[in-house]
């Protein structure tokens, strides 16, 4: 393991998509290792065929490198390192410091039970420990199916010194530790399939991982870990186990099964809905960190600039919808009108609307602050398109049905059609012009021309709508409204 150079790695199993909590493991292994002048890599821990899922390894890596993530070699496959986990296996039997163990899951599960009446650590009793080698070899050669079990020292402790955690909590008695299982059962003359702690330190230890960064349930896990590093001879990196992510008083999970639609755990699903990439990846690190200077809105440099481990909580952090909401918003807001069409582009024509209207950045630019998500604009954007196929329940009752309403649009509809530069200033003049005329308050004249135009209650600048609109479609929009007005009695209705 080298002194001078960090390297972290973040290791997941392809046994479905990339989550929210997995994705703030990975990216505080890769800004640590960016903010050092480190080495950030992947393994991939597919050693359990029976969970393991084709496009989940595809999925991870797309969810990586959509919010900016890049590593330093080519991902490494557990499942195709066998031979160098045979190796270490036979280093460990030659070394005398494992053993076959032979009782079945019922028997295992008879022993728990019985510990945990007795208010024992529930944990394997080393009966196969001292178990004669003749004995051991005669079952073997029968096929009688085993697991091979570490032999962790009877007394004394383990300590785990992590980074963030520290004191006592890092320390684990050995008796409660036990000898763990280091393989699934298995029957001689099959390969062994070696188990996860196992596999882990090997790796760990090869591909010279300085720092472990990850989920405090792995805590447990690094006691054991450390006792084959030690049996090995290698030297643990430095671990740090974060705390955990609660959403509803629950620790979040890519197996929540009841997550609602609107606010999936999948990285990409996220994406699917409209967050953009890099809010994604700025209120993830937001889950556990905080910057120098307390900025909560952050570049993916920014966040590079700034982090460090020792700004890094050991409180659960609380997954918060409104605040991700918020900070999506904020970087969309922050997006270059070319950078938006592109961005929107896939939402819209998704939605049937063109992206080659030459309007299109203009209009997008205008209704921004109204939309929190990308797939909020074919929304916002719809009465750009297209004539309101109808108009508010609530504001035809409040603007259209009065004594000025039908007056107020056949009025502005003469004014516009008279302009000759149809620009903002002049459209802004002309309406500023025509309240004072008609000597109308703009909150009984403004509206009218809003729900005629939109169809809605609520739009930008009616000077900015008329403009992209345009001459024609803005004269022909108040026209229609207006004969709404007359054809349904609405000002009689008043």
């Amino acid at each position: 393991m080298t002194d001078s150079k960090i390297r972290t790695r973040y290791a997941p199993s392809p046994t479905g998509f990339l989550h929210l909590g997995g994705l703030r493991t990975a990216l505080y292994n890769w800004l640590y290792a960016r903010a050092n002048g480190g080495e950030f890599v992947i393994r991939v821990e597919d050693t359990d065929q029976a969970r393991h899922v084709d496009a989940s390894v595809d999925q991870i890596l797309e969810s990586m490198k959509l919010v900016g993530m890049d590593w330093d070699a080519e991902p490494v496959f557990q499942s195709k390192r066998g031979d160098i986990y045979q190796e270490y296996f036979q280093k460990l039997i030659d070394a005398d410091m494992v053993y076959p163990a032979f009782e079945t899951m019922e028997e295992l599960e008879d022993m728990r039970q019985k510990a945990m009446a007795e208010k024992r650590p529930a944990v394997y009793n080393r009966a196969a420990r001292d178990m004669p080698k003749a004995e051991r070899e005669e079952k073997i050669k029968a096929g009688v199916p085993h697991v091979w079990r570490f032999k962790t020292p009877l007394d004394g402790d383990t300590v785990v010194n992590d980074m963030l955690m520290g004191g006592d909590e890092c320390r684990f008695a050995n008796e409660q530790i036990g000898d763990f299982a280091i393989s699934r059962p298995g029957p001689a003359g099959e390969p062994v399939q070696f188990l996860y702690n196992f596999v882990v330190t090997i790796d760990d230890a090869l591909m010279e991982i300085t720092n472990v960064i990850r989920g405090v349930e792995h805590l447990g896990n690094a006691a054991k870990q450390i006792l084959l590093y030690k049996a090995w001879g290698f030297e643990p990196p430095k671990f740090l186990h974060l705390p955990l992510i609660l959403k509803g008083g629950k620790k979040m999970s890519k197996r929540d099964t009841d997550a609602d639609p609107r606010t999936p755990v999948s990285v990409t699903a996220r994406r699917d809905l409209g967050y953009l990439p890099e809010a994604i990846a700025n209120y993830i690190a937001l889950l556990g960190w905080t910057a120098p200077d307390e900025n909560e809105l952050l570049s993916l440099d920014e966040m590079i600039k700034g982090f460090s481990l020792d700004r890094l909580s050991k409180s659960n952090a609380n997954f918060d919808e409104d605040k991700f909401m918020h900070i999506n918003s904020w970087h969309l807001r922050n997006l270059s009108d070319d950078e938006l069409v592109k961005r929107i582009t896939p939402f819209i024509e998704e939605d049937g609307y063109k992206s080659s209207v030459p309007w299109l950045s203009e209009a997008a630019a205008l209704v921004s602050d109204r939309c929190n998500l990308l797939s909020d604009f074919s929304d916002a954007l719809s009465y750009f398109y297209a004539l309101p196929e109808d108009y508010e329940e609530k504001g035809v009752e409040k603007f259209f049905k009065t004594d000025i309403s039908e007056n107020i649009l056949g009025t502005v509809a003469d004014k516009v059609e008279k302009i000759e530069a149809f620009e903002i200033e002049a459209l802004e003049k002309m309406l500023h012009d025509t309240v004072e005329e008609m000597e109308l308050k703009f909150g009984k004249f403004g509206p009218v021309i809003r729900l005629a135009l939109t169809g809605r209650m609520q739009s930008p600048g009616l000077s900015e709508v008329m403009h992209i609109l345009g001459h024609e479609e803005s004269v022909r929009r108040l026209r229609v409204a207006a004969d709404y007005i007359a054809s349904n009695n609405l000002s009689s209705a008043a």
